[in-house]
């Protein structure tokens, strides 16, 4: 394979990085000292070289006016992994590739693995095997589908995957329906992998997939120097078994002026002046109790506390 293919990130960090792990084999030179090469040389020499795109700058979507609750996820722990699936095809052949993403933006963290499908049994499978070769966060963030969060119709029930997230002390996120930038860190490493990897090779088996799948892997563990990496070791004594859920509030299906959101198939009723905004709902397994809060200023502020008690077909012991 060439050197070329072998290399999945490009740009100024990659850059960096790979002086860095090579100084013995540059050339010492005069006008040149490579101690002293960062990231602001190596931006404004390609910017000279007409060999770096333009800066776009960020614009403030949604998530700041309709009241996105991200100081209230962060709390949830220091450590937050993304998962989301991918599906993909080979040119020429009729069966997709499926794929499970992991990616934690407080790591620049990202791996990626071929499953057989879309399915709770896999979710277990692929993340166990994570836990095992990497680390343990604190949570799970993840989009509402059946794999993820469990039945469509029966209400308040707790799936297979969060019953096993719960037996190793992780708490469950779930992200609003149909918002896949509230995974902003998974969707963001989804662009990468795109772009860095799928497009960038041409593929002609599954087997072929997995041989570059492996170098791209690798490839990110060495970007965002995950070896260095030095992790506290979780306290799970005080540990509360708990799911929260990000929900954009909704007008009601009862033009009475009230707003509401849906939480395990339950329709529960919200004020009105919370329309068009979002919510994260904390659901207590212990007390069977649902909070939901709205975020303001980065102060969490109680607008609705229920009773919500658990499925008993979930046949989970709290």
């Amino acid at each position: 394979m060439k050197n070329s293919e072998k290399e999945s990130y490009i740009g100024p960090e990659a850059i960096l990085k790979r002086i860095g792990k090579n100084k013995s084999g540059y050339e010492s030179k005069k006008d040149i000292d490579i101690d002293s090469i960062n990231l602001s040389f190596i931006v404004s020499t390609l910017k000279e070289l007409g060999l770096s795109k333009p800066h776009k700058k960020k614009v403030k979507g949604c998530s700041e006016y309709q009241r996105y609750p991200k100081i209230l996820i962060g709390q949830i722990g220091k450590l937050i992994l993304e998962i989301d699936f991918i599906q993909r095809f080979i040119k020429g052949q009729a069966k997709p590739l499926h794929f499970i993403g992991f990616s934690c933006k407080t790591l620049k963290f990202r791996q990626y693995r071929r499953i057989s499908g879309q399915t709770n049994v896999n979710t277990r499978k692929e993340l166990e095997q994570f836990f095992n070769n990497f680390f343990l966060p604190d949570a799970v963030k993840m989009d509402n589908g059946l794999a993820f969060i469990g039945s469509s119709s029966a209400r308040r029930t707790i799936s297979q995957t969060v019953k096993f997230l719960f037996e190793k002390k992780i708490i469950p996120i779930f992200t609003n329906p149909r918002s896949p930038w509230n995974n902003g860190s998974v969707e963001g490493s989804n662009s990468v992998f795109a772009r860095n990897f799928w497009n960038k090779f041409e593929f002609n088996s599954a087997k072929d997939v997995d041989a570059k799948l492996e170098l791209f892997n690798q490839s990110s563990l060495e970007y965002c120097d995950y070896g260095q990496n030095e992790f506290e070791e979780k306290n799970d004594e005080n540990f509360i078994p708990q799911i929260y859920f990000i929900r954009k509030v909704h007008e009601g299906q009862i033009k009475n002026g009230k707003g509401e959101i849906g939480v395990l198939n339950e329709k529960i009723e919200l004020p009105g002046e919370y329309v068009n905004l979002y919510t994260l709902s904390e659901w207590n397994l212990q007390t069977e109790i649902l909070n939901v809060y709205f975020e303001n200023e980065g102060k969490k502020i109680l607008i609705k506390k229920l009773k919500f008690p658990i499925n008993k077909n979930s046949q989970i012991k709290i």
